[in-house]
Parts: structure tokens; sequence; C-alpha cells
């Protein structure tokens, strides 16, 4: 049973589900305006544009087939740019089909018609003024690209990108190939019921959508399977292999597969730059693991570990194994789940063979010990442990791994069991910066996973070494050479997050310091709480808030040379549990940095959440723990505030403040799987008292509104709005505004006419990049949304409600939803009023008096 509190969490008051008010469009763009004034003129430019294209894919056709080459799908890639803001789906009209959503409004088009006879017949019924025929004015630009430039930059990764000239015909690579499997089969979106038609009509109407859905859905599978093995053939047809393939039919229909490939450079040229439905080709990423410093002799500890309750959570560690017999671990680990998941080796090989204490062995251990190890007295072991063995000796995936089809391999196993799974340790990321164009196969299958299972992934953000292991990842000394002075440096492209850090769904944790040195000879980068000079930042992909919280993961030194000799310390490294395989050596020590091992301690709060609430979904872990979040005085100081939540997102969080209240603290969270359709909205009221409204008294109360949600992921698409089923965001009262006019704000129906409140509440990021006190960065891009404002007690309103509302993403099925937990929390901040009795009463009062729904 979980643990009885005094100052417990108490439930978020849900009111009401409704059709939500959704802004149009507004105006339509002005290139869309302008074409359309000027048919004639943009008629003939796209259909020489075409023509051109025609031409050319012709001739390449031809020479394929002199050359004898393997026989490829019928089809011609192509790429268009369109209005960056409309529905992607109106470009089936013109018989394409829709590869993948690009930068800026391009979007690679596939046409099983190289003359493209269909586009043209469209084009020529716009010049005429026909009806219907308007699509063509928000086709932009058709471009011919004859030498194929521009798909190559579209395509490859920055590596790959620079490698392609010496990409050799004979020589053998290791590619990753993303492969749209959509296909130009449309399933038209179920409009909602109309004002003036009968349940019956709608009904029926609804029936005959639900077989077009049937019928589109088993199209959809036929193509995806024809697709694969298609593909596989052409790899074999080249002498390749198909490594490993991830395309998640298992979950849901997928939009796409990813296939990791070794082939040779001629065919590995002719995919790329023929391959109608390719979308993105990548090399697999290169880890970059912690190095160990030395390790100082420290007194084995006298204290007496005991093991933990019978019903605390598990939480699977996902690394490099752990040695099971150390003797300040062996009580947690639950070895009969222990696996090892590397190809060619033993299951039951689970140790950690990393030198120099190992690697999974010291995640193990912040996630018992988050602090420091104990001395003397009784330490109760606070979760079990699973072992999920991935990495080799030598800390890394070996090349016949495929991340996405491995993590799904764990997962799935961990979750089956009698006693599930839903955490998930994973301190392994790669060491280049992440892309941003596309979710990246292995990021998207940690979306796919966190909504499908009810799991939450800690996610380490991952390191910059201390000196350059390439020109795409700077390391520390890099820097300091080239004159980039720490923190400035942490904002560079260079030090972005790598991949699988980008996930939208997974919680990234970064890095900061806890502690520093200044002598003579050495002297820290870091002050306390200040960003380690070795974790990477963000924002992540697409202007996400990445990572969204930051732990104690280590510091860094360095002395007065030129250029300066870069080290870590005991003193600023965390206290972590070593292995002593092989070599022996102590039981713990501090001598290792890393995110790898400030990630373990969110984990640690994300397993005492659970302990809290076993039956709550892992979305309300994840939205307690950043709702927990606080940032350090520098960052509250800090003259441009945008910089600070790029290096350590929302700030540090506390298990107090996550899994506790007080007199002066109150927490109201959602309770059980909350799910809001597209075109929804929930409405979610908290009374507040009338003396803490006292209109006299001045007290600073500080709230925080923490939304945390999943929806289904789309790996051709970019920004959330087209990759999620359905995208989320929040929206709350205004100062002093009443219930009636917030609904009326919210709501489609609401009760008109009502319209008070004194101006917004003085959030700081708020819905757009520059409503709030922080400029440059929106709340609502992520699928965890936290924002925080400090108010007056007598500016509230008497109830303070939230707005949470689903938007049409890419699912066009009626019932598409996001699931999604709320937290709440209203913090005194000078501790002079006493606000959590006063809360709990007026919740208490009407849940008993019936006027509102509480979800359980």
């Amino acid at each position: 049973m979980p643990p009885r509190i005094e100052f417990q969490h108490l439930p978020l008051p849900f009111v009401l589900s409704d059709r939500p008010f959704l802004n149009g469009r507004g105006n339509p763009p002005p290139q869309f305006v302008n074409n359309c004034a000027n048919r004639i003129q943009h008629s003939n430019t796209l259909k020489q544009a075409a023509t051109n294209a025609s031409a050319y894919w012709a001739e390449r056709n031809r020479a394929r087939i002199a050359q004898n080459l393997p026989t490829l799908p019928v089809g011609v890639p192509i790429l268009i740019k369109v209005d960056p803001d409309s529905d992607l789906d109106f470009l089936r009209s013109f018989g394409f089909e829709i590869v993948s959503e690009q930068e800026d409004g391009f979007v690679i088009i596939s046409s099983e018609e190289i003359d493209l006879a269909r586009f043209h017949e469209k084009v020529d019924a716009f010049a005429r003024d026909e009806v219907r025929s308007g699509n063509s004015a928000k086709v932009y630009e058709l471009v011919a690209d004859p030498t194929l430039e521009c798909r190559l930059d579209r395509l490859l990764s920055e590596k790959l990108r620079e490698q392609w000239p010496l990409i050799n015909d004979q020589s053998e690579y290791v590619v990753e190939f993303g492969i749209e499997c959509i296909g130009a089969i449309v399933l038209a979106e179920l409009k909602p019921q109309k004002d003036d038609e009968t349940d019956i009509k709608y009904e029926t109407r609804k029936l005959r959508w639900e077989r077009k859905r049937t019928e589109a859905y088993e199209k959809w599978d036929e193509l995806r399977l024809q697709r694969e093995d298609q593909f596989i053939t052409i790899v074999e047809d080249y002498d390749g292999e198909v490594l490993d393939l991830i395309d998640g039919a298992a979950i849901f229909l997928p939009d796409s597969f990813t296939a990791r490939v070794r082939i040779c450079g001629l065919g590995f040229k002719d995919l790329v730059l023929n391959y109608p439905y390719l979308f993105e080709v990548t090399e697999p990423d290169t880890l970059l693991a912690e190095v160990p410093g030395l390790s100082q002799p420290v007194p084995n500890p006298e204290f007496q570990v005991a093991g933990p309750d019978e019903h605390a959570p598990f939480v699977c560690v996902i690394d490099s194994g752990i040695q099971e017999e150390h003797t300040l671990l062996r009580n947690a680990i639950d070895t009969a789940t222990s696996e090892c998941f590397i190809p060619g080796k033993p299951s039951t090989d689970v140790a950690d063979y990393v030198d120099n204490g190992g690697h999974g062995t010291r995640v193990a251990g912040a996630i018992l010990y988050p602090n420091q190890i104990p001395r003397h007295g009784r330490y109760q072991l606070p979760f079990w442990i699973r072992n999920a063995r991935v990495l080799d000796e030598h800390n890394k995936l070996i090349d016949d791994i495929f991340p996405p089809a491995l993590l799904s391999r764990v997962v799935d196993k961990y979750c089956a069991l009698r006693h599930p799974t839903k955490i998930f340790n994973h301190s392994i990321s790669g060491f280049h910066p992440c892309r941003i164009r596309h979710m990246s196969s292995w990021a998207a299958q940690m979306d796919l996973l966190s909504y499908d299972k009810d799991v939450l992934i800690i996610q380490s953000a991952g390191n910059l070494s201390r000196n350059s292991l390439g020109p795409i990842r700077y390391g520390i000394a890099d820097h300091v050479r080239a004159g980039r002075r720490y923190p400035s440096y942490l904002l560079e492209d260079s030090c972005r997050i790598p991949n699988p850090s980008q996930s939208l769904q997974a919680l990234t944790v970064g890095s900061v310091a806890h502690a520093e040195i200044n002598t003579p000879d050495t002297v820290s980068f870091e002050t306390p709480g200040m960003p380690s000079a070795f974790t990477t930042t963000g924002l992540g992909i697409w202007g996400s808030i990445k990572p969204e919280v930051v732990e104690f993961g280590g510091g860094t030194v360095h002395d007065r040379g030129n250029p300066p000799n870069i080290v870590s310390p005991p003193e600023v490294c965390p206290e972590l549990v070593r292995s002593t395989y092989p070599n022996g050596g102590p039981a713990f020590a501090r001598d290792c940095v890393g995110t790898s091992f400030s990630a373990p301690k969110v984990a640690h709060i994300a397993a005492s959440i659970e302990a809290l609430f076993p039956n709550e979904p892992a979305l309300l872990y994840r939205a307690l723990i950043v709702n927990s979040a606080r940032w350090p005085r520098w960052a509250e100081n800090h003259h441009t505030k945008a910089n600070a939540i790029r290096k350590i997102g929302y700030g540090i969080p506390d298990v107090d403040r996550a899994t506790t209240n007080s007199l002066y603290r109150v927490t109201l969270i959602s309770s059980g799987e909350m799910r809001v359709k597209a075109r929804e909205a929930h409405i979610y009221r908290v009374p507040i008292p009338d003396d803490l409204r006292n209109i006299i008294e001045e007290h600073s109360i500080r709230i925080d509104v923490t939304l945390s949600y999943a929806a289904k992921p789309k790996r051709t698409r970019r920004n959330p709005r087209n990759y999620l089923s359905t995208w989320v965001d929040w929206k709350s009262s205004k100062i002093g505004e009443s219930y009636d006019s917030f609904r009326t704000r919210i709501l489609r129906d609401g009760a008109r006419g009502v319209n008070d409140g004194e101006g917004e509440i003085p959030w700081m990021l708020r819905e757009r990049d520059h409503w709030g006190n922080i400029t440059g960065v929106k709340r609502s891009i992520g699928t965890v949304q936290k924002d925080w404002a400090y108010l007056n007690s007598n500016q509230f309103p008497e109830d303070f409600c939230i707005g949470v509302i689903g938007h049409p993403g890419w699912d066009k099925d009626v019932d598409s939803s996001a699931k999604y937990s709320l937290a709440v929390s209203f913090d005194a901040i000078n501790s002079d009023i006493e606000i959590y009795s006063s809360i709990e009463i007026a919740v208490e009062a009407i849940i008993n008096a019936g006027q509102i729904v509480v979800e359980v």
C-alpha cells in the first residue's frame, strides 16, 4: 500500500467537457493571394517546372535501365513548396503521394506519373478559373532540381552529406533509411455532428465512415508490407543486408518504417538519388561514454542495507549491465528478470564489464542512493532494480543493434511482467547534435512506447567531450581555444542535445554542478547550480524545451595553462556506487561525471511518486517531476531568461515538492487516465477561499501549472501539430476573471456576453513566444507544458480555472485522442499565509455538494 502522508495531493476538480472555441486561420497568406490574382502566370510557371522535372526523371530512368540497375518502384520524387500552415492532404488531389514534410513549406512528394499529367490538368483548370481549382494557388513552387543537390541536402544527415562526394561504389556502408509507407490512400475526416443534424443521421454517417476507415487501414497495412518486401529485395539485389527494421505495426498503423542496412556504395547512392519514398538517411549513432577519473580509497560503509518493501516500484536500468552481487545493490536487484539483449551473448550475461567502475552499476546506484552513500545505521533500499544489459564492455551499442527495435524489445518484456515496470532509466545517447528536421526513429519509438505502454522513459541529455571528436560536436577545450567562454558556448548549435534526447514524450535530464574549486592552480567552470560545462542543451526539435529538468551530475575544473587542462577531481563529482569487477577498487567513489548520473536521480523522484500513486498513469509522474522543478537563483536573476531555459529547462526537481505539501503549499492533480479528443475542451475549477483573496492583505503566491500528455507520432511530419495524432495545450483564468467569463472564452457554446477579468496572469512563457515574460520560447511545443507565475493573493479570481484543449493532428479518426495528466500547485513564497487547509476544505465542499465531477 502507498504510504499515507499528512499533506497529500488534492483532487483537481474536473467540471465539464465540451467543444472549444478554436481560432480560425485568419487572412490567407500573401503568396496565395498573389497566385490567385495572377492565375495564368502562376500556372505557366508551375507547368514549365513540371515539364522540366518530368524530362529529367525520364532521362534518369532510361540511364538506370541501360546500366541494368535493380528495378525501383514506379514513381519519381519531387520537391515542392507550399503554404507552411496548410493541411498537406490537399496535395493528393494532384495525384501526389506525400513522402515527408520539410522546413519552410517544402514537401517531398512522389508521383507515379512521370509526365505529371494530372498535375498539368489541375494547373490548367486553375488558369481557367474553374470551380474547385484553387489548390494550385497553394503550390508555391515545383523544384526541378536537376543536380539533386536539394534532395541530398534534405535527405542526408550532416555527416553523410559531408561524406557524399567520397562514397565509393565498392566500399561497404551501414546506414539507416527512413521510408514513407502511407501511400496515396486517403481517409477523409469525419466532420462533427452539425447543430441541425439528428442523432440517427449522424450515427448512420459515422458507421459509413468507420467502414471506410477499416478498409483504409487494411490497404495501408498491405502497402507497408509490400514496401518492406520491395525495399529488402532492392538491398539484396546489391548484395546488401537489412540488419534490422522497425515499423511499429504491432502498436498502431505507422506512416513509415526505418531499416538499418549494410550495403555497397553503388546501392547506397542509387537508393538515395532515386528511391521515391525515402525521407531520411542517417548513419548509426556513435555513443560517447563518460570517462571515469582516478578513484580515491574510501572506507567500507558500516551501515546495514535492507531490501525494498515488497510493494516498492520497479525501475528498469537499460545500460551496460549491473554488478548484481554488489553489497550496496544486491538486495534490490530483481535477478529473475535480468536479461542481456546483446546479440551473440547469453541472455544470462548481465554483468557490468565496463572498466574503472562500470556504468550501469553507477546508474543503478544513483537511483537507490541519489544523494550520497550512508556511512552508519540502517538504510532501506527504496525500489527494485531490473537489469536490461544492452551495452558491451566498451559501453557501446554494437553495430548489429538497431536502437529503436532494441528499445521496443526491452520495454515490451518489462511491461509484460506480473509486476509491470513503468519507469525506465535510459542513460544512453548518441554523440552528435540531434537533427531538428524530423524526429529520429529512435526518439519516435520512445514517443510511441510512452503513448502505448504507459511508461516514463528518463533520458540523459548527453555530454560534451573534454576534447573534440569531430567538427560537428566540439569539445569543451575547443570552445575555450576558440575564445568562447563558459557558459555562453553551451548555446552553440554544436552543444545541442543528441539523439534520442529530443524525444517529446521522454523526460530529458541535463546536469548542473553542486560544488566548485578555486585555488591558485585550478578553478571550476561552474558555481553550484550552474549548468555543467559538459552538459548538452536545448532548445530541442522544433523549438521544444529540452532538457526539461536538470540534476547534479558533476562539475569540471581547469588549470591555468594555455590551453588549459580540463579534469573532474573528486570534489566536483557525485558520489556513486562502483563496480569492483574485475580489478577490484572501492565500492563507491567520487570519480565520474555526466548526465548519465543526473538522469537516475530523476528516476529516483519518479519512483518515489509511483510509490505514492501506483495506479496512476506515468504521465502524472512526469507532470509532478516537472511541476516540482525550480530555477536556481542565477537563472531567476538572468537578464536573458530564454538562455537560462535552454540550459536548464524548468530547473531542478525536488522529491519533497513532487510528493508532499505543507501548510503553505498545496498541489492538486488529475486522477486516472484522462483523454481529450481533438476539438474537445476539459475545464478544471479550483475554488479560491475568501480568506486567501482578502483584498487588504498581499501575500505573494507562486502558481505552477504542468500539463503532461502523450499522442501517437507520425515520423514523416515535422512540428508537433503534424507529428502528433492529437496535440494539446492549456489556457488559464485571467486576474479576477469569473468562471462564467472563462467558460465563455474557452467553449464554443459558452455563456455569451460575459467577459470580465483584469488582464492576463503574468505567466513566464505563455502560448506564443512573445506573450510571456520569457520571450523567444513558448510552452505549447512540447508534450510537457509547464508555466509559472507570481501573483498577489488578492488578485486571484474566485475560481482559478484551467482549460485543457485538444486540437486536430494528423489522425482523421473521430475518436483520436491524447492522454494527459495535469498538476496545479500554489505556494506561499514567504510562508506567511496558510493555504493548504483552506483550499482543501473548499475543494471538499464542492465535491460533497455534487457541484463538480471528479474523475477517479
